[in-house]
């Protein structure tokens, strides 16, 4: 059958100043339950031979929304302010997943699309290190640089079982955007800024990953630029060694290290970002001069968009929702036009 969902909604609405000011604001609350989904852990003794589906899952979500608008007039200028904003957190109340010893494994209690992993420690500094830390052998051998991982459950092996819930969500839990206009005499302005929080997200892949698919180079060198270069084989190489435990890379290996690439705190990024999305100026000439060469309104304008972005990624365009920026990047575009009208 069809999920079912059951909101709430309580909103206000606001209007002060003599309408200078206005806002709405809402709280919502969201119940899906029996969500259509593959069942994937049927025992063998029910006797079914493919994954069958059904009416199991149930998600709760909650959260704000809202804008605003402020209207002002200071002297000739016609001032107003705006913004709009979508806070939201949800959490899986009920899904058909297998048993876990360790409830930090099971989706049920965390949020869709909750980033989960390893969580990194650092690099070894030697092999001292390495012997007195817990058992890492399950993605290959590791060495001096390599990452060295957190034994969450404490049962001295690092394994499948130590991935945790880390970060936030792959998805903005916030949106929001705000933006400015001015008209004073014939010049008018505008300024719209969009942006996103509350997200995380992986980098990985052959663009970040030096070497890990037997190919020469790496496109994204900032990357790479501090990276853990053991003696041998920077003397290999030709290149100035790198020993140090607090290198921003891993150690420089050929051909992928399954140790170093998994899904972790060493990898996650913070998808949170502010752009300036358009930026629009123009002015339009006085009647005075366009009624004499018969005209009835003459405007020049420039728009700029995706001019600016501020974020603490700075690789790729976090908006892209790509782990390894081998997507198209937005493009930046300038605009200058004339309308006129007859």
């Amino acid at each position: 059958t069809w999920e079912i969902a059951t909101k709430h909604d309580a909103g206000v609405d606001l209007s002060l100043f003599n309408d200078k000011f206005t806002a709405t604001v809402d709280y919502f609350h969201e119940q899906r339950d029996g969500i259509y989904m593959e069942r994937k852990y049927l025992p063998g003794i029910v006797g079914v031979n493919s994954n069958p589906k059904a009416n199991v899952g149930s998600v709760r979500s909650k959260g704000f929304d809202g804008n605003f608008a402020y209207k002002q007039k200071i002297g000739k200028v016609n001032l107003t302010v705006r913004g709009n904003f979508t806070y939201s957190k949800n959490e899986i109340l009920e899904k058909d997943e297998e048993n876990s010893v360790y409830p930090y494994q099971k989706e049920a209690g965390y949020r869709v699309n909750q980033a989960k992993g390893l969580i990194a420690l650092g690099l070894f500094k030697d092999y001292d290190d390495i012997r007195n830390s817990p058992q890492q052998t399950n993605w290959g051998k590791v060495q001096p640089g390599d990452i060295k991982y957190k034994d969450v459950n404490g049962d001295g092996i690092i394994n499948g079982s130590d991935e945790v819930a880390i970060g936030a969500t792959t998805k903005p839990n916030l949106i929001y955007g705000f933006g400015i206009s001015a008209q004073w005499k014939g010049f008018d302005f505008n300024a719209h800024f969009q942006g996103a929080g509350k997200s995380s997200f992986f980098i990985n892949g052959p663009t970040v990953y030096a070497f890990s698919g037997s190919q020469w180079g790496n496109v994204l060198t900032n990357l790479v630029k501090d990276r853990y270069v053991d003696a041998e084989t920077a003397a290999t190489l030709g290149i100035p060694a790198n020993e140090n435990p607090n290198a921003a890379y891993p150690r420089l290996s050929y051909g992928g290290n399954d140790n170093n690439y998994r899904a972790s705190t060493f990898w996650l990024r913070d998808g949170s970002y502010l752009r300036l999305k358009t930026l629009e100026v123009g002015y339009t000439l006085p009647k005075s001069i366009v009624n004499k060469i018969r005209f009835n309104k003459i405007r020049v304008f420039f728009i700029g968009t995706n001019l600016l972005t501020f974020a603490k990624f700075k690789e790729w365009d976090p908006e892209m929702g790509s782990t390894n920026g081998e997507k198209y990047p937005l493009a930046k575009t300038f605009t200058l036009g004339l309308t006129v009208n007859i």
